[in-house]
């Protein structure tokens, strides 16, 4: 197993600051596995014995097994609450089963209607089992949808898989329980509970001690299961960051392998790498487990992830920037592992008021002080010039635009923010123009992430902090904090009114110079800024 770095257990303030302290699953859940139903479960397992029984007097030669497969399973035996119910069946098709259940309970329902035994109650409850006639279907798996006791339940084939070079889709046979629990993810992921049987099936014989141990590994040999589908190296990460859960040595040292980096890029699409990252940040554990991740990502090495993805570069400007690109992003997540614990144990909650549990807020954070290295740097894609930022946010993770551009603007600011602080300006309307209203409502998540990065970079976190904290301060004494919403006092119609002029681009700067006023005289009337336009020269 590898060691985590040293991640303080402090973080208690707010916006699911839970304390490092319980890193494992407890244990004691899983000394004596079983599962326990919830009543909605039981009705379903239920009708689908009872189903199957019909199902399977009439099909003798080929009777069926029907199982909850995977991830319920483990959240069952964690205690943890689960609506993702995944039956397996083997020897009939997903859709040929739910067809055939759905008629069973059409003639059920008739019967009840007709028996003057069952209440009104009974009969309306068993009616609300009625399953769609033209369930959601899914052709690449075999899967078919469909919604039983309020729940969406997915019917598969127990299948097999095998993969070629060039994809991750792989080519599905139908195959037996035991094969389907070894082309699973992780041996804890690889579970069935059996429905007539009524108990946990361990087929890969690791599950449940890996489950105990809160240890992820591959059923099979991990190395061909990442090149196979490259994917799970991401998703086992966001899993173990999610649960508290570790690595293997096996699994982790194959999710280093340089093949695999190639693999990443050549068969799986950002937008499922960024629909990944962007799961680990917003943690199911917050903080904890968002670094916990970061952890992960790092020793496995997989910078790759934060590049500029599919932005088509020009090949000269990839020889112009080869310092920066051979700069480790690994770094980058070093400082924010090794920082953020001891800025939280001292400062979290200068933290816990910026990000508010907003999810945007804390990816921006998070991929801002990762992609810092890029600072000011612009890139030309096609006719468009935009920063380097921006594409690796956009086309690297395939985030949204509106994020994309939050890093790029803060990560671009970052010299000049500074700069503002260290020489923090003595008039209104400067402070508002340097440090907020170019960031509208994140000017503080700004400040916050500049102070971070200052911290990384310098290392003396109480003097850094007391420096932005006193900005931050500042700001708030002098009842700026709002001045991203403050509406001039005069409208286009009346600038033009004033100097008798039609619109152009004289307008801008007139404007910029009234707020900028205003701002300075917080106390002003309309009147005020009336008598103060007619000062303003607008041909010099």
């Amino acid at each position: 197993m590898i060691l985590r770095k040293s991640i303080h257990s402090f973080l208690r303030f707010g916006f699911r600051f839970q304390s490092m302290t319980t890193l494992k699953p407890d244990v004691t859940l899983i000394q004596n596995p079983k599962i326990e139903l919830t009543q909605t479960e039981q009705k379903i397992v239920d009708i689908l014995n009872s189903y199957t029984k019909a199902y399977n007097c009439e099909h003798k030669d080929r009777p069926i097994t029907l199982r909850i497969t995977g991830g319920w399973v483990r959240d069952k035996l964690l205690k943890h609450p689960s609506h993702d119910i995944d039956i397996g069946i083997d020897n009939c098709s997903g859709e040929t089963f739910v067809l055939g259940l759905s008629k069973w309970l059409d003639s059920e329902n008739k019967n009840k209607d007709k028996s003057s035994e069952e209440n009104d109650e009974d009969q309306e409850s068993l009616k609300i089992h009625k399953i769609k006639q033209n369930p959601d279907k899914s052709k690449h798996l075999e899967t078919c949808t469909t919604k039983l006791c309020g729940l969406d339940i997915d019917f598969v084939n127990l299948r097999s898989e095998s993969y070629t070079e060039k994809s991750r889709i792989p080519t599905i046979t139908t195959g037996t329980a035991i094969e389907d629990a070894y082309r699973r993810d992780a041996t804890l992921n690889a579970m069935f509970f059996n429905l007539e049987t009524m108990e946990i099936e361990d087929l890969t014989g690791k599950g449940l001690q890996d489950l105990r141990d809160g240890i992820l590994r591959t059923p099979l040999e991990p190395r061909k299961t990442f090149l196979d589908d490259p994917l799970r190296c991401l998703r086992l990460i966001r899993f173990a960051s999610n649960y508290g859960f570790n690595f293997d040595e096996a699994t982790l040292n194959a999710m280093k392998d340089e093949d695999l980096k190639v693999a990443l890029k050549t068969k799986i699409s950002r937008e499922r790498i960024g629909v990944e990252f962007r799961k680990m940040i917003i943690n199911k554990r917050g903080l904890v487990g968002t670094l916990e991740a970061l952890n992960f990502l790092r020793a496995a090495q997989f910078s790759c992830i934060f590049d500029l993805g599919d932005t088509k570069i020009d090949q000269s400007w990839i020889e112009d920037h080869k310092e920066l690109l051979s700069f480790d992003i690994l770094q980058s997540i070093d400082k924010t592992i090794e920082y953020i614990p001891l800025f939280l144990e001292n400062y979290g909650k200068l933290l816990d008021k910026c990000l508010m549990n907003d999810e945007n807020k804390i990816l921006l954070f998070f991929i801002s002080l990762i992609l810092s290295k890029w600072r000011d740097t612009k890139v030309k894609v096609g006719k468009q010039e935009n920063y380097v930022t921006y594409y690796c946010v956009l086309n690297g993770l395939k985030l949204p635009s509106k994020l994309a551009e939050h890093v790029s603007l803060i990560v671009s600011n970052l010299a000049t923010t500074r700069e503002y602080v260290n020489n923090f300006p003595t008039k209104r309307s400067e402070i508002a123009k340097r440090l907020i209203l170019p960031f509208q409502d994140r000017w503080e998540l700004n400040l916050v992430i500049n102070c971070v990065l200052d911290v990384f970079e310098n290392g003396d976190l109480d003097f850094v902090v007391a420096k932005y904290t006193n900005s931050i301060n500042s700001i708030y004494q002098l009842k700026l904090q709002d001045s991203y919403k403050e509406q001039l006092l005069l409208n286009g119609k009346d600038i033009m009114a004033t100097f008798n002029k039609k619109p152009g681009a004289w307008i801008k700067p007139v404007t910029e110079q009234l707020l900028a006023w205003q701002l300075d005289h917080p106390e002003c009337s309309r009147d005020d800024i009336i008598e103060y336009i007619k000062t303003i020269d607008i041909y010099n």
